[in-house]
């Protein structure tokens, strides 16, 4: 039941971001959902080996994200990270909540100039163009001094969205060696409630 809960939130959500999509466009803060796989959830649950593929659906306003996903056996996580907050949030459907120590996995960049603003040693180069996940796409290899890239890489691939910036895959090596993969299935621009995004309740009340 809880389950279905989670569900029925997202797919009411989406319906509201198809129908407003122009005006998140024009306002000039990116939100939306995009339904992905990676390979960097399963560390948080530990409930399945490291590097398998998980699906999740993804909403995303400014430089806030809420990630909801399921592990091995079937139980609803939300992944919440605040725009605001320096930490972020785990917290499963019984409302059970484990503090993280960093709340930040950048999901967007500059189509154009992706290595803007990285400091002085970051480099980005052109590999292509093409279709990814529906949407006109921009390859790059990136480098990087400190792991700010996508998911917390420092170095890899990935492709953005070259109308709106928002990274749609990635390949790269994060800030200890290990392999970061995101793929985007789908993306849908449109507005967001902040709410989505606030700290889960539990976590006033320190956590779990």
């Amino acid at each position: 039941m809880e389950r279905i809960g989670w569900t029925m939130r997202a797919a009411a959500v989406v319906a509201l971001a198809l129908a407003l999509v122009p005006a998140v466009l024009r306002a000039g803060e990116l939100s939306g959902t995009a339904q992905v796989v990676t390979n960097q959830l399963a560390a948080f649950t530990r409930t399945q080996p490291r590097g398998v593929l998980d699906e999740a659906t993804v909403f995303f306003r400014g430089d806030a994200l809420r990630i909801e996903f399921s592990d091995a056996s079937g139980a609803t996580h939300a992944l919440v990270l605040p725009a605001d907050k320096a930490m972020g949030w785990l917290e499963d459907a019984r409302g059970n909540v484990l503090p993280l120590p960093t709340g930040r996995w950048p999901l967007r960049a500059d189509p154009a100039q992706p290595c803007a603003g990285q400091g002085l040693f970051a480099d980005c180069q052109p590999a292509g163009e093409g279709i990814y996940a529906g949407r006109s796409a921009r390859q790059w290899r990136y480098r990087l001094a400190n792991a700010t890239g996508p998911g917390g890489t420092r170095q890899g691939r990935m492709w953005l969205d070259a109308d709106t910036g928002f990274v749609l895959a990635y390949e790269g090596e994060t800030r200890v060696g290990a392999n970061a993969r995101w793929q985007v299935r789908s993306v849908q621009y449109g507005p967001l409630p902040a709410a989505l995004f606030k700290p889960p309740a539990a976590a006033d009340r320190g956590g779990r």
